[in-house]
């Protein structure tokens, strides 16, 4: 998440992660990185088998990016 939210900060856009598919983590993300969830996509890539947020087995690749 720390990369995650360091990443956004320096180039702005969307970040691709793994994401557990658990709101918890989506409102940690929202709160400590400051991105909220923007894409599930269809065609999932295999970024690793754990959540950015918790660690917990992903379910999901995911755009977050910031709302404006």
């Amino acid at each position: 998440m720390e990369e995650a939210a360091r990443i956004q900060k320096e180039k702005g856009g969307f970040i691709k992660t793994m994401w557990c598919g658990e709101l918890a983590c989506e409102m940690e993300m929202k709160e400590k990185a400051g991105m909220s969830s923007r894409c599930i996509p269809f065609d999932q890539e295999d970024l690793g088998e754990v959540c950015a947020c918790c660690g917990k087995k992903a379910k999901h690749m995911i755009y977050w990016g910031v709302a404006y």
